[in-house]
Parts: structure tokens; sequence; C-alpha cells
């Protein structure tokens, strides 16, 4: 029997008492084994609504259309459910967006993909789950199997120990530099030029994260440079034939490595991103490995350049790559560029996970990235 069968068993004839009781019990998902299948588990996400036309649960890189998000009312109950089956190593970020006539016609209008991106920047975050991130789209909740991967270290510690500045660059661009706790600010340190700095700024999971690599693992916790994206400029500076990468190699390096003491070995020089961010980081390495020799990338879009030829030019950098097997095209291309990778002189190490295009996995390996590279 599983949870549905049994709430609907709970719920008959509209029992208000053993209604008030389910719901004050129920933290979500709720996950099941699923018969006969050591693979795949049964995730069952709720909500509570008494008067939505429609509740739609947007799952990243799941649900791709209003049908496959719809969630199902049990008739007489304000319970909204909808069952999944999931890797049992499967994590993701997910939000929930009830919705009145009017608002479930306005979004069925939309192209499929527009329309779950609608829901999912305007959706909530499920109150009977404490587990929320940071993401590029705003906040969102997150699920996770019992198999999941292990990702510590950007909540290991409840507090940022290190110390956050915002800085103004001389061509206007937006930076936040964090100096990890015990910085003496004379001894060199590596450095971390993060893309898209803004959400890792505001989420603070970097900055945790190298604090708590530090004070539990050792590490010589290098410089957080966070970089903004510009909102509207994001694409144009992280496409392949944006100025970004030369920005950071002319302008925002020499910047830090005169406010901060910054280590003179290339290696130590590390360009993280996500998305067109990995993309970036993945051309700035390639094509200045002699300034930046290390490279954390993840989900880079590769549809855009494989960076096959790049890397094949190149001298030796030290790469950390991810990407997540609900990517479609884009995991198989970075399957290529890995493949590559195993016969140059390129030091790599690849991470392929169970999810989507999602912050869910990228703040945890993030800091495995960082970890990877520093600790040699």
């Amino acid at each position: 029997m599983t949870i549905i069968d049994e709430v609907r068993a709970r719920l008959v004839d509209g029992d208000a008492a053993a209604l008030e009781a389910f719901w004050g019990g129920l933290r979500t998902p709720v996950i099941e084994p699923v018969d006969g299948s050591t693979d795949e588990m049964r995730a069952t996400f709720f909500w509570r609504d008494a008067t939505a036309e429609a509740v739609v649960i947007t799952i990243n890189r799941i649900t791709e259309s209003l049908d496959e998000g719809r969630m199902e009312r049990i008739p007489g109950t304000d319970v909204w459910f909808r069952s999944f089956l999931l890797g049992a190593d499967w994590r993701g970020s997910y939000t929930v967006l009830p919705l009145d006539a009017q608002g479930l016609s306005d979004i069925g209008e939309r192209e499929p993909r527009w329309a779950m991106r609608i829901v999912r920047e305007q959706g909530r975050l499920d109150p009977r789950n404490p587990v929320a991130i940071r993401t590029h789209g705003g906040r969102a909740s997150v699920a996770e199997m019992p198999g999941a991967m292990p990702l510590p270290w950007p909540d290991r510690l409840a507090t940022v120990r290190g110390a956050m500045s915002e800085h103004r660059l001389d061509h206007g661009r937006r930076v936040w530099v964090h100096r990890p706790a015990g910085d003496d600010g004379l001894t060199p340190r590596p450095v971390v030029i993060l893309l898209d700095g803004e959400v890792w700024q505001d989420s603070a999971d970097a900055a945790s994260a190298v604090d708590a690599l530090a004070e539990a693992d050792g590490l010589h916790a290098p410089y957080l440079v966070m970089v903004d994206a510009e909102g509207p400029r994001r694409m144009t500076d992280l496409s392949i034939d944006g100025g970004m990468s030369e920005e950071i190699v002319t302008r925002i390096l020499p910047w830090v490595r005169d406010l901060l003491p910054i280590s003179t070995d290339p290696a130590d020089v590390i360009v993280s991103g996500e998305s067109l961010g990995g993309l970036t980081a993945l051309k700035t390495a390639f094509d200045h490995p002699g300034i930046v020799g290390s490279a954390i990338a993840q989900s880079s879009s590769l549809w855009q350049h494989d960076m096959l030829e790049r890397a094949a030019s190149a001298a030796p950098v030290r790469l950390f790559l991810t990407a997540g097997s609900h990517e479609d095209r884009l995991v198989g291309e970075n399957r290529a560029l890995v493949a590559q990778l195993e016969g140059s002189a390129h030091e790599h190490h690849y991470i392929e996970y169970n999810g989507g295009h999602d912050m869910a996995w990228w703040r945890g390996l993030w800091a495995e990235g960082v970890r990877h590279l520093l600790q040699r």
C-alpha cells in the first residue's frame, strides 16, 4: 500500500479531524520503495489548498510541461498530490504554484518550456520541506533520495566565518570578495573567480563551504571573487563569443592581485561557472592556461561550442567537470569532451550525477571541486 492509498483510506467521507491529523504530521516529499526495484524510489509531493483550480509542481528537468506537473486533488479535501518514480540516487529542486482559473488559462497558452519557467519562477517553497536553496531563478525546495551523493560542505557551518566585502570596479562591474577565516592579508592564497556571483554571494554557499573545508578538512582556503552577471548582459558576456574571459584576465585578476596576496601559481587560479558560466570557465582556462590554470565547469553549455579544438591545442590545465544525467543533449556533449580529455595532458575529474540543470547539485559539487583542485 502506498502513501496515497493510505491517505485516501484515512480521509474518507471528509473527516475533518483525520485531515488535520494528516497535515499536522506531514513532511514532504514522502519517499517510498518501489516493489521489485533497487534502482528507483517513489517520491510523493503534497500541497494544501482548498480553493485552487489547479496546482502545478515543477521539478528540475523532470516536469517539462503543465500536464507532467499538474497535481491531483483528493475529492472533498484540500489535499493535492503527485507521485514520481525517480532514481534511488536522485536529487533535485522544485517549486509549487497554485493557480486560479484565469492563471491556468494564461499559462496554458504558453509554449510548454516557457509555461514551466513561469511556474518555476513564480512557484512557492514547500512549507513542509525545510530544505531550500537560492537558485538562478529565486529560491526552491530540494528533495533527495537516500542514495544521493552526500554534499555537506555548504551547510556544515551555521554562519560564514570569513569576511565579505562589495566592490565596484573601474569599468562598472560589481564583485564581492570573501576573505576566509584566519586570513592575515600577507600569506599568498589561491583564488576562485565565481561567475554568476550575485547568486553565490546571496546564498553564501561558497563562502560557508570554504570556511568549513578549512576548519574540518585542512584546506588552505582560497579567496573568493564573485562576479556579478549584470542581469540582461549575462547571455552576451558568458556566450562563447562574449568578453568575460578577457575581462577576467585583463581586468578582474589584475585588480584582485593589487588588493590581495594571490598565489603566483596558475594552478591556484580557478574560474568556476555553471551552464554558460561553465562554458566561459573552460574557455578561460583553455585560452589562458598560463594565467588561469584550473576550472570548475558544471553543466557547461557546450551546445554553443564543443571545446574539443580548444582542449586539443591548449597547454595542460586542471579541470573539475560535472553534468546531470537528466540534461538531455548537454550531458552528451560533456561526455564527448571528457572522452577527449582522457587522451590528453589535461588533468580532469568528471562527476555525472542523477539530476538536472540544478543548483541543488552545483552548490555541493562546487565545494568538492575546490577541494579536489586545491588539496594536492
